[in-house]
């Protein structure tokens, strides 16, 4: 797969601009271990029905213990483990939501899987306004949804 680079724009009322980059190194979609034995569909609840769609999007940030040697491929690998246990659990995140014959949205459980993406960021978080977020983070620090109900992003500094 070829890296895509995406830049980050991040201004500061002290500093000058700031351009980080984000390089995406892989991209695959990660199903859930052990689901129903049978496909079923979910309704949404009238509250779902009345709300229009919206992404919600979670950053979370760790620091990297310096007493633990581990590679960064290992806690990749850790993780997406970890992401197919809990779609085990939590298998409707990774349907994906469908009109019924009535045309109204339905999640079926059907264990289509969610992208989990790898990445690469070049910069500090520091260097990044929180508090002024524009268009050029979205999609960078977390990921769009391309497919299903949910997607996960890792990233590393270089």
């Amino acid at each position: 797969m070829n890296p895509q680079t995406f830049p980050v724009e991040s201004h500061h009322l002290y500093h000058q601009p700031h351009s980080n980059q984000v390089t995406v190194k892989g991209r695959e979609v990660i199903s859930a271990v052990v689901t129903p034995e049978n496909e079923y569909w979910l309704p949404l609840s009238n509250l779902d029905l009345l709300v229009p769609p919206i992404d919600v999007g979670v950053f979370f940030c760790y620091k990297r213990k310096n007493d633990i040697d581990m590679s960064t491929q290992t806690m990749v690998d850790t993780i997406k483990r970890s992401l197919a246990g809990v779609l085990s659990t939590y298998y409707p995140l990774a349907g994906e939501i469908v009109q019924n014959s009535q045309g109204e949205p339905e999640v079926v459980c059907n264990n289509s899987g969610v992208e989990f993406v790898h990445a690469q960021a070049d910069g500090e978080l520091k260097d990044l306004d929180f508090y002024h977020p524009d268009h050029s983070v979205k999609g960078k620090l977390v990921p769009s949804i391309n497919r299903g109900l949910l997607s996960v992003q890792v990233k590393q500094k270089p």
